[in-house]
């Protein structure tokens, strides 16, 4: 048993690194070309992130000057860009301000963020909220309840503010028992 041992071939470092060179030298450029990568790309993402916010404020600026059909061209750039903080906030300033008339193109803005994927699910949810809002009294029943069932049978924060809407709803249209009915619906 001791001559197995000894016997064993000792591992050579030099004799490892001579026999696999390219291998080891492969691998450190690689290394190092991914590092490289990582770093430009991050670069990249930042600088357009301020490159978006920039613009997002020349918008507002725009908008106080008096100038709000070149703040829409940008802001409604902004909501096609697909960023996580800056599309939603650009239609937000879009509503807020007013800036456009035609509710269909507002509402093709709502489904451009909704359906962002880099928006978590909250804010998806919130957004899904505000465009029920935002088409008011002229939403029909199915279209107000198949938007809003995801989030009711979900865990949402938004949960309890879309049933409060949901009963109010049907309370506007005189339909006490429905709003009964669903309040204890959404009691179970």
């Amino acid at each position: 048993m001791s001559d197995e041992i000894i016997n064993k071939p000792k591992f050579n470092f030099s004799e490892f690194f001579n026999k696999n060179k390219k291998k080891l030298v492969l691998i450190v450029v690689a290394a190092i070309l991914i590092v490289f990568a990582l770093i430009i790309f991050n670069e990249f993402k930042k600088k357009q992130f301020i490159e978006i916010s920039e613009k997002y404020n020349s918008a507002k600026i725009l908008i106080e000057k008096g100038n709000p059909n070149e703040a829409l061209k940008i802001l409604e750039d902004l909501i096609l860009k697909k960023n996580k903080f800056y599309s939603p906030s650009a239609l937000n300033l879009i509503i807020d301000k007013e800036l456009i008339n035609d509710k269909k193109k507002v509402l093709s803005f709502f489904d451009e963020i909704i359906s962002n994927n880099k928006l978590d699910t909250e804010t998806k949810n919130l957004f899904i909220f505000k465009k029920i809002v935002f088409i008011g009294d002229d939403i029909k029943e199915n279209e107000l309840l198949s938007n809003l069932n995801p989030i009711l049978k979900s865990d949402s924060l938004w949960k309890g503010t879309v049933s409060d809407y949901i009963k109010k709803y049907y309370l506007s249209k005189g339909e006490f028992l429905k709003a009964k009915e669903f309040e204890n619906i959404i009691k179970e």
